[in-house]
């Protein structure tokens, strides 16, 4: 591989991270050893055509952009609570005791809920590697190496992101503006009266609805990030012609085991990749094998993802005037401002730009409009769906951030900016105010018992007797035993709950003296 290839090392350590946990459920999770060995092949083939599409592309490695996103990406996840460093969120208190079990037992994993035998079925991307590691050396050492894992890839996707920037000097800019990215949730709480005191959760200021800041996808949801992410990584690159239509199905195919969600706010890219190519004539047959094969082998994990799912309450909001007011508000004060920024930039402010997103503004519009109106548990439709359109708008407003401009917008350009940060900036602070606590070995069962995570487990379980009644009943695995509930007085008895700021002030305290 000659130095001007380097450049495709990063994207390249993406896939490859994406890919390792597919082939890890491939060969774990299937009925039949030679079916696992089939499929795992078709996948390896279709991730190796890819493979070698993007390292042939001759693009320059820039050595201190990439030290210095790798640097990013592992400190959002360390400060975020993963290994425990730092204060972990409410969400890493299920996510934790799901990485537990997958150390702990055989793999599938078997519960006993609510007295039927169940097994865990759950976008498992970011816990099987980890999980290996744990098996071996431990559940710390697992949650060790889920740090290793999700610092490499997170740095590695803000990279990718920054080295698309044109021109070069821009990428740090890019690359801060994209980490503060966020909607004005400051001014959403104060509006409508919400908590405003430092360290507060601020994207729930809406009833309904959130659409969530890039700090807080990688601090409480980063298995959904790094699915929306990834994808549109490559659809990057798929835009400047690094990527063909067919390598960029294989990367869609290979996050679903990350976060199915968000692809489906991916989805509408794809589509327009597709219809892009078309009329301008790139499609080609060659591109056609390493998806197919891609899809074949990733079939099982279709059905995996799929087991039982009608459980997950789903359905359209009802929409009302109350509604229509509420909805209206939120994506004023979650993109109106950045769409402001945008349409008030002229060509001339662009015009040295090789700018591939604008184009891409319409659709954003339209998914970022849509996903409010669609139920599918109780936040996670709009929140997880909304990603990779999100990810997108904050690359085309890091490109006319930069930009040169006029004095005046260029003052409101950093409005926005500061304003949007407000989220992330608070959700880093609530790291630092809150002091950290001991990894659990709890089960997903023990864990689900106490709040806030106290509500159904549909999202995570399937039914036994639902899967063997079905096609997947003949092609997923049985757990080999199934967990019970233990009666267990607590998880984490040194943990500050997120509702009681007098244990929190308290602890600080002990803490100092």
């Amino acid at each position: 591989m000659t130095a001007p290839r380097l450049g495709q090392l990063p994207f390249a350590t993406i896939l490859c991270l994406v890919a390792l946990p597919n082939l890890a459920f491939l060969t774990t999770h299937l009925a039949s050893p030679l079916l696992g060995v089939a499929c795992v092949a078709c996948t390896v083939v279709g991730v190796l055509a890819t493979l070698r599409a993007v390292l042939r592309q001759p693009v320059p490695l820039d050595g201190p952009l990439l030290v210095g996103a790798l640097g990013v990406g592992f400190a959002l996840c360390c400060v975020g609570g993963q290994a425990h460093v730092f204060y972990a969120n409410d969400d890493w208190l299920i996510r934790d005791a799901v990485l537990r079990d997958l150390v702990a037992e055989p793999w599938p994993v078997g519960y006993r809920y609510l007295g039927e035998a169940t097994t865990l079925r759950a976008p498992l991307g970011m816990y099987l590697v980890p999980a290996a590691f744990g098996k071996i050396l431990g559940l710390r050492a697992a949650h060790v190496a889920l740090l290793a894992q999700n610092g490499v890839l997170f740095g590695c996707l803000l990279y990718v992101f920054a080295q698309a920037s044109t021109p070069r000097r821009a990428a740090w800019s890019v690359l801060a503006i994209f980490v503060l990215f966020g909607g004005w949730d400051v001014a959403g709480a104060w509006l409508l009266d919400e908590p405003l005191a430092f360290g507060t959760h601020l994207e729930h200021w809406m009833p309904g609805q959130q659409f969530t800041s890039h700090v807080t996808q990688v601090f409480w949801v980063p298995n959904h990030a790094a699915s929306g992410w990834t994808f549109v990584a490559a659809y990057l690159l798929w835009h400047r012609r690094r990527l063909d239509l067919g390598g960029l199905v294989c990367v869609f195919g290979l996050c679903a085991f990350w976060s199915p969600l968000s692809l489906i706010g991916a989805l509408p890219f794809l589509a327009r990749a597709v219809v892009v190519d078309g009329v301008r004539g790139r499609l080609r047959l060659r591109q056609m094998p390493a998806p197919i094969f891609v899809a074949v082998g990733l079939a099982p994990t279709l059905l995996y993802l799929l087991a039982d799912g009608g459980r997950v309450p789903h359905g359209f909001a009802a929409i009302d005037a109350s509604f229509v007011a509420r909805y209206v508000l939120f994506l004023l004060v979650e993109i109106g401002p950045v769409l402001v920024i945008l349409y008030t930039a002229s060509r001339s402010d662009l015009q040295r730009r090789d700018s591939v997103l604008g184009a891409d503004m319409p659709l954003v519009i339209l998914v970022l409009s849509f996903v409010p109106l669609y139920r599918l548990g109780v936040l996670d439709f709009v929140m997880r769906a909304s990603i990779p359109a999100l990810a997108i708008l904050a690359l085309r407003f890091g490109e006319v951030a930069t930009a040169p401009c006029r004095p005046r917008r260029r003052v409101a350009t950093i409005a926005v900016v500061l304003l949007g940060a407000g989220a992330p900036i608070y959700e880093i602070g609530r790291a630092f105010l809150k002091p950290a606590f001991a990894i659990s070995d709890c089960t997903l069962l023990d864990a689900s018992r106490f709040p806030p995570n106290d509500g159904p487990l549909f999202h995570y379980l399937a039914r036994k007797a639902v899967i063997e009644s079905s096609v997947a009943g003949r092609i997923l695995a049985v757990p080999q035993r199934v967990l019970e509930v233990s009666a267990r007085p607590t998880c984490w008895p040194d943990r500050v709950s997120e509702t009681d700021p007098m244990k929190v002030a308290e602890s600080l305290r002990s803490a100092r003296n």
